[in-house]
């Protein structure tokens, strides 16, 4: 059997296992009641991506799955289009002046937490002359770290308790938006490491780049989506363009996520019907991050990656530091908002521990755009730490809005 029929035959079993899948990725509870507070999607498809890659069965390895890539460039461009979607000025201005400077106050901080506590294991685990990539790597990490999953907030604002309607509010605003400067971070560190050139002037350049690059597909795109379409042909459209753009991106060696990112901004803040294609993505994101978990989870290399005993400690720190950087940083920030929070818990910041989807692209990315042993250990205690934060992020964030009984009156 030649290459590129195994090629076609295992996009049509992803395929098969995204429209089998999607319908037990969330799944909703009886009479209006959420069910999902144990999710167990995200290591069930990345494990089977495990069980097909080349630490498994080897269906999933080499060219097979270099031949694959535009998939998964596929998947980055949605889940990038879908993040900058958000970002329409009008929208925003309804909420107060302290949101978006929560969100990037805590942003900032728990990069900074997890940057300061990891830092010396990195250096006992790497020689100096592993510095640019170092560095890189250890930023990366905390980007992947400063991201929140706003679909575990989201759950535990519909659960039938009371919760506080305010903070939910703030939690739910926090941890949509929080992947902004993580991605901007990561757009500047893939210019930092290109190369191996260790130049911040490079990575700046390289990041304007990317905006720009963004701005002019946002605007191909929008000459385009202006006119009057069907749903259908507004699909293959998304498609067609989401493809294209990560092609480019990819090409030239830039983050294919920010990039949409970028293209996603330009069309909510030109196109009139950009709501209606945030629709269309939305409705249709369940297959693609299946088809995405399952390539990620065949392209980790858990056999390559750094001895389990680097792993280990790494995780455990991250995930300690990671949770520090949320509650501290949330806690700082209770001030600023007074009584609006109705006596919100010093506790607010365990609705931002769960992790989803963004975080794993951003993983992803990372692994397209660099290798290497360096690489192979953020990928290691990166992936199971968003498994974690998707698993128990909605029961942490359940905990941190209910109302107490004593409030409740």
């Amino acid at each position: 059997m030649s290459e590129s029929t195994r090629t076609v035959l295992l996009l049509l079993l992803l395929i098969l296992i995204a429209l089998v899948g999607g319908r037990f990725l969330f799944r909703a509870g009886g009479k209006g009641r959420p069910r999902g507070f144990f999710r167990l999607g995200f290591p069930v498809y990345l494990g089977l991506g495990l069980v097909l890659g080349g630490q498994g069965m080897g269906i999933l390895q080499g060219r097979l799955l270099a031949n694959l890539e535009p998939v998964m460039e596929l998947a980055l461009g949605w889940t990038g289009l879908l993040f900058g979607l958000q970002f329409s000025l009008r929208q925003l201005k309804r909420y107060p002046a302290g949101y978006p400077l929560t969100t990037l106050f805590q942003g900032a901080a728990t990069m900074l937490v997890l940057c300061a506590a990891m830092l010396p294991l990195f250096r006992r685990l790497f020689p100096p002359a592993e510095g640019v990539e170092l560095w890189g790597a250890l930023i990366v990490l905390a980007a992947v770290g400063a991201i929140s999953s706003p679909s575990s907030t989201a759950l535990a604002a519909r659960m039938q308790a009371p919760v506080r309607r305010r903070l939910a509010q703030l939690a739910h605003y926090v941890s949509s938006f929080d992947a902004m400067l993580p991605l901007l971070v990561f757009s500047i560190m893939t210019g930092y490491l290109r190369e191996g050139s260790g130049s911040w002037r490079l990575a700046v350049e390289w990041a304007a780049v990317s905006v720009l690059v963004g701005l002019i597909l946002g605007l191909l795109f929008y000459s385009f989506a202006r006119h009057r379409h069907g749903e259908n042909e507004l699909t293959f459209l998304i498609l067609a363009f989401t493809v294209f753009s990560g092609g480019i991106a990819s090409y030239l060696g830039l983050s294919s996520l920010f990039v949409n990112v970028v293209v996603g901004f330009v069309l909510a803040n030109r196109l009139e019907v950009s709501e209606r294609i945030f629709r269309v993505l939305a409705e249709r994101e369940k297959p693609i991050l299946i088809v995405f978990l399952v390539l990620v989870g065949a392209s980790w290399e858990v056999a390559s990656a750094h001895r389990l005993g680097a792993v280990l400690p790494v995780l455990a720190v991250y995930l300690a530091a990671r949770s520090i950087g949320k509650l501290g940083s949330m806690a700082a920030v209770r001030p600023l908002f007074g009584d609006r929070l109705e006596a919100g818990s010093g506790l607010s910041g365990l609705a931002l521990l769960g992790q989803g989807g963004m975080s794993v692209a951003l993983v992803a990315n990372y692994q397209l755009l660099f290798e290497g042993q360096v690489c192979s250990l953020v990928v290691s205690v990166a992936l199971p730490a968003v498994v974690l934060g998707e698993m128990f992020g909605a029961w942490a964030a359940r905990f941190a809005l209910a109302e107490k009984k004593k409030e409740a009156g």
